[in-house]
């Protein structure tokens, strides 16, 4: 069988979607209604965040909305089996009349498809803010949006300041490869409701013995940083992403309806 075929998966996406249509349905209500009260609650002062005597109710509102979209960006591929409830569903996957890769790439997709789903829900819970506030009387009323392009905006001109120019690269590529962990704990782990978690605890353990082992490491590299040691970096965790890719897909396709802890 062709390993990709553009009118194959184009019927495997057709129907995945519409399989998986409540499932997207409420994780957008569900960052809806989550957004739409903490912006609420910060920007009514019913919660309260100072820094050093001053309210800000705008801060910790963009903070969160960044908060959300970097997790959905980070361990969103672990959730490629989140809307699959039942042994029926996984068994329905594999009878499917498409590739292992095609199946793959669909369910590696619903973070992607989450994703603009989370940011229209911040808009609807951005204007719903505004309104109410309006409404209210309240003073210094704004969006959130605003206040997000501008902290977003005094950190590009920060880093841009700073003297590591592969700086962006390295850190790109440190999210790159933490998502690639999360695509292969999306596959490895038998328990795909809790996926996310078992990686988040498996990257914690393996943090906590690389420090035991190797130590925080020096602080010379951060005050005389080197184009060498930057690009060896990159080129580590970027090679790294890839076999996690590699072994997050011959996973997948060992996966089965029963099984144990692990898919091995």
């Amino acid at each position: 069988m062709i390993q990709f075929n553009f009118n194959r998966f184009g019927k495997l996406a057709k129907w995945s979607l519409t399989n998986d249509r409540s499932y997207y349905m409420r994780s957008f209500l569900q960052v809806l209604v989550i957004l739409t009260l903490i912006f609420l609650g910060f920007t009514t002062q019913f919660f309260t965040f100072k820094i050093n005597g001053e309210s800000h109710a705008y801060e910790p509102c963009a903070s969160v909305a960044m908060i959300i979209l970097f997790i959905d960006l980070i361990i969103g591929p672990s959730l490629m089996f989140q809307s699959m409830k039942n042994k029926h569903d996984r068994q329905t996957l594999l009878m499917l009349p498409a590739s292992n890769f095609e199946k793959y790439i669909m369910r590696y997709s619903t973070w992607i498809i989450l994703l603009p789903l989370y940011v229209i829900g911040f808009f609807g819970a951005d204007l719903i803010q505004y309104l109410v506030n309006v409404l209210g009387g309240n003073d210094y009323v704004q969006f959130v949006t605003t206040k997000l392009i501008d902290m977003v905006s005094d950190t590009s001109n920060h880093l841009s300041e700073t003297p590591r120019k592969l700086m962006s690269a390295e850190v790109v590529t440190s999210f790159l490869w933490l998502h690639s962990v999360y695509a292969l704990g999306g596959t490895f782990f038998r328990s795909h409701k809790h996926a996310a978690l078992l990686t988040t605890v498996a990257i914690i353990v393996y943090g906590l013995l690389h420090v035991w082992l190797f130590g925080m490491g020096s602080s010379r590299d951060e005050i005389n940083p080197s184009n060498t040691g930057d690009i060896i970096w990159i080129v580590f965790y970027g090679v790294f992403t890839i076999v996690n890719f590699w072994l997050s897909y011959k996973l997948f396709c060992r996966n089965q309806v029963i099984g144990k802890f692990v898919n091995l």
